[in-house]
């Protein structure tokens, strides 16, 4: 059936430059002539993927967009690969055939063992615009992982023509969901058990700064079918708790068994520990302490966590492994946890309205009765029990249990808790340079970002600061500590330093800036023709204590008003005071800023960056002093 479902051939068409409509090239770095995928489902272990791509590029930042590659392992094959260079003219200058493709184990340097492999066109253009035939069709045993349709890959790239076909000849059980398909030229062929798409003209999107992630407005098309196969196993699943269950019975299940000596350390180290999380705390700590995170891609395609008991001898897991051996150790002491699926990095959450295989990353769930639940990261050496940061926060996770998955979300960082709290005494001389004592705290999503610092080398620490504060001219450090509370997730910085030209002289007059540690400044562009809506993923608190002791001989000529800024975005409060103690005047700074989590629609942007202008205006703000003439 597939024979019948031929693509273009080569040469047929024309693919000058020329040929390309206007309205497509407006801000494009690339545009997809045409992408076509049909795919073939002969049974649940036997389907043929064929892809016939045609891309022009403008310029290098369009070159990823040719994606001439294909992935493959044991269980996949690649039958043909074929790549055709043009020029702009639509002439033809190169032909790259399958052996010319580039292949390469696919995997980064802390993997140890990885049969996936990746074989790609590697090709260097001679000059832009050039356009590149793509052809290639791939044969797998693996249906779970059926490709979605998601024809407006990226920014900057518009699309003349894309299409995608699912041939179901065995009419198995086939589901399907579309997404943001409003506004957009797509037509369909669909029956019960067959798929058929085809979209047109589709401008380039241009990146909005603050904007939601493309996926949230471009069209998508997510497929599955109910019963499916994964090396060597099959499954069941149109629901999230019939997948959680496959999950659990093919995947995890049976993966605990751990020796008894090692449950007798453990049970040892836990033996005076009176409550459920003190238990899972020491445990916790117990893997940080004898494990590493290695990547080895294990069984199942990968997705099949290595067993307990080779963690336990081997002192080295992946993500998976580690969990399930964090899981496997807190049971053997009769703590219930849960493996737990979930998109890393990026926000991204596990879709609650269309079940299949999902995730890219597993950490562990720890139900609490008393509060809310327990969450370990158990790839760190470094991560405190229960902390997330960025990197899970805020997003669904499929809980996999022996009676079936449910999704759960894990936790939320609020901007109370991304909290930042700084003290700073700075010391200053005639001409306007600068000792200065700071300390500072790092609560939630901020801890994340400073805490590893504790393990770097002082030079590294060095070179951290002078980036950060590249505002300040010959910096000197004369202390750098850190003290790293794990029990409470908070990271103290104690820096004692100096630097020059901190305030501007003018004459016998210094300007004096009075946001001494300034935070992270963001420069919004007017942005007249706003599309989409403003999306703030996480918020953050500011409260800053800044005291600046005059030279001698100095004093205040022109203090700032005390200024509040409230607005649905944020606020930001700053209150300067003097003060004078045996001569020797000084000037108090108390600022506090707190930027909201949220989204609001594209009309509020001119309002939002005039808040962030005001932000930056009182962050500007200065005081004068002036050398007296006695």
């Amino acid at each position: 059936m597939l024979a019948c479902c031929t693509f273009s051939a080569f040469g047929q068409q024309n693919y000058s430059v020329e040929k390309i409509d206007p309205s497509l090239i407006k801000n494009a770095d690339a545009v997809i002539r045409e992408n076509q995928v049909v795919i073939e489902v002969e049974a649940i272990d036997e389907v043929t993927i064929k892809t016939f791509r045609v891309v022009t590029v403008f310029n290098e930042s369009g070159d990823s967009y040719t994606r001439a590659l294909e992935f493959y392992d044991e269980s996949s094959k690649i039958n043909e690969q074929e790549a055709i260079i043009y020029d702009s003219r639509g002439e033809e200058v190169d032909k790259i055939k399958s052996r010319d493709f580039k292949d390469q184990s696919n995997f980064d340097s802390f993997i140890l063992f990885s049969d996936n492999r990746v074989s790609y066109l590697n090709y260097t253009p001679r000059q832009y615009p050039y356009t590149v035939a793509y052809t290639s069709e791939v044969e797998t045993n693996n249906s779970v992982f059926l490709p979605d349709w998601f024809p407006m890959e990226g920014y900057d790239v518009s699309v003349e023509k894309s299409s995608y076909r699912l041939l179901n000849p065995g009419n198995i059980p086939l589901r399907s969901i579309e997404r943001n398909f409003q506004g957009f030229e797509i037509a369909n062929n669909n029956t019960k058990h067959e798929l058929e798409y085809h979209l047109t003209n589709a401008p380039a999107v241009e990146y909005e700064i603050l904007s939601p992630s493309l996926k949230s407005f471009v069209p998508r098309l997510l497929v599955a079918l109910d019963k499916f196969h994964l090396e060597g196993v099959d499954g069941v699943a149109s629901n999230w708790e019939e997948m959680g269950k496959w999950m659990y019975d093919e995947l995890v299940a049976e993966h605990d068994q751990i020796p008894a000596a090692t449950i007798q350390k453990v049970t040892n180290l836990t033996s005076d520990a009176s409550t459920i999380e003190e238990k899972a705390r020491r445990i916790y700590q117990y893997v940080q302490d004898n494990t590493r995170y290695i990547a080895v891609m294990y069984g199942i395609g990968g997705w099949e966590p290595a067993l307990a008991a080779d963690v336990d001898r081997l002192g080295y897991g992946d993500c998976k492994a580690l969990t399930n051996y964090t899981m496997a150790l807190l049971k053997s002491q009769g703590i219930e946890s849960y493996y737990s699926v979930v998109y890393g990095g990026e926000k991204r959450n596990i879709d609650p309205e269309f079940t299949k295989m999902q995730g890219n990353h597993v950490i562990l769930n720890i139900p609490n009765e008393k509060g809310e639940d327990f969450w370990l990261e158990c790839t760190s050496q470094e991560d405190p029990f229960n902390y997330l940061g960025d990197f899970t926060d805020d997003r669904y996770v499929l809980r996999v249990k022996p009676d079936g998955g449910e999704l759960v979300k894990t936790r939320r960082y609020s901007e109370d808790d991304n909290l930042q709290k700084t003290k700073c005494e700075i010391e200053l001389d005639g001409d306007g340079n600068f000792t200065a004592s700071l300390e500072r705290s790092s609560f939630g999503v901020p801890y994340g970002e400073v805490y590893r610092l504790e393990s770097k080398t002082e030079k590294d620490r060095k070179e951290y600061y002078l980036d950060e504060w590249s505002r300040f001219q010959n910096i000197t450090f004369s202390k750098i500590d850190f003290e790293n509370r794990r029990d409470t997730i908070e990271f103290r910085e104690s820096i004692d330093f100096s630097g020059a030209r901190l305030a501007t002289k003018a004459g016998k007059r210094l300007l004096l800036p009075l946001s001494f540690i300034q935070q992270e400044q963001v420069s919004l562009g007017k942005n007249e023709d706003r599309k989409r809506p403003v999306k703030l993923l996480r918020g953050r608190s500011y409260e800053d204590d800044f005291v600046f002791m005059l030279p001698e001989g100095f004093q205040i000529e022109t203090l700032p008003e005390n200024k509040i800024l409230l607005t649905e975005y944020g606020q930001m409060s700053i209150e300067i005071s003097s003060s004078e103690n045996d001569g020797k005047e000084s000037i108090h700074v108390k600022r506090k800023m707190k930027i909201r989590e949220g989204e609001w629609e594209a009309e509020k942007y001119p309002d939002f960056r005039k808040f962030i202008y005001n932000v930056n205006h009182l962050n500007g703000l200065k005081a004068v002093i002036v050398q007296s003439n006695t």
